[in-house]
């Protein structure tokens, strides 16, 4: 095994969240859960100023826009205050160039692009900062509209469009060692491509580069539950659905897994390893 795979903890300093509806919108709550967050065992926290939901069935409409301005007043300030009171990893999540360069100036080290590498001017920002850079997969607006999630074959189309867009960062300057690639569970993509992915992360692992898998408390979930004639869940409560996602995840070698729920992950985590090297061992007559 290339070690523990990491947990990294979302932190949505956005007031429309389809999973914490804004609860850490409050720069003064995102920090004291960013606390809560690193004590949990949280290896990076993940922050956010632009909702990224996709319009569609599960979500109506979808994240509103957010200005340049109003996601550089959200962010800057919280990542600053995470890096330099707790030093924590953070992680930004956007889309933006110019937020991206003002987090890494404020001590984020990774940027996490949901747009699959659209913007040249962001991967040169993470390539100048010698940051780390995640991509992940995305078409559109992320619904799983006709346009969006139309695939031949799901986990082919992802995986070329993946390699496509590290590809492009390296272009762009980014090293190999810095990329990072996010299959992107639940954008642009129906319930069953999600569950197609999930199953197929070992193709995408097999690109070489690092992979980060997202599930946490996706609809995916609700949709196994509605075809399973279940009581559907609120995303709140799909904890246990994330757990068994996380365990695939780790399963297929995935090097960090971002979630809401980081300590009962973090344990999904490490018992599905110390299960995996177990087995190892059996298998070699240990």
């Amino acid at each position: 095994m290339k070690g523990r795979c990491q947990v990294w903890a979302v932190l949505n300093v956005t007031p429309d969240s389809f999973s914490d509806g804004g609860e850490t919108f409050d720069r003064v709550a995102a920090f004291e859960r960013a606390k809560q967050l690193i004590v949990a065992g949280a290896d990076v926290i993940d922050v956010g100023g632009a909702s990224s939901r996709p319009p569609g069935l599960t979500y109506g409409p979808g994240a509103g826009a957010v200005s340049l301005e109003d996601e550089l007043s959200r962010v800057v300030p919280v990542v600053e205050q995470i890096v330099h009171e707790l030093g924590a990893r953070v992680s930004v999540d956007t889309t933006r160039a110019e937020v991206a360069k003002a987090a890494l100036r404020a001590g984020a080290t990774i940027v996490n692009d949901i747009s699959t590498g659209a913007s040249k001017e962001l991967m040169q920002v993470a390539a100048e900062a010698g940051a780390e850079l995640v991509l992940m997969h995305n078409r559109g607006d992320g619904s799983a509209s006709a346009d969006n999630a139309r695939y031949r074959h799901v986990i082919d189309d992802v995986s070329a469009e993946l390699s496509a867009a590290a590809v492009r960062a390296s272009c762009c300057g980014v090293p190999f060692d810095n990329i990072w690639l996010d299959p992107g569970i639940g954008f642009a993509k129906a319930a069953g491509d999600s569950l197609t992915v999930m199953a197929g992360l070992p193709r995408i692992v097999q690109l070489g580069y690092r992979v980060l898998v997202g599930p946490s408390r996706k609809s995916f979930i609700a949709a196994v539950e509605s075809n399973a004639k279940a009581p559907l869940s609120t995303p709140a409560q799909r904890i246990g659905g994330t757990a068994a996602a996380v365990v695939v995840a780790v399963q297929a070698g995935a090097r960090a897994v971002r979630v809401h729920d980081v300590a009962v992950m973090r344990q999904a985590v490490l018992v599905t390893e110390a299960l995996m090297q177990a087995r190892a061992a059996q298998e070699l007559g240990w």
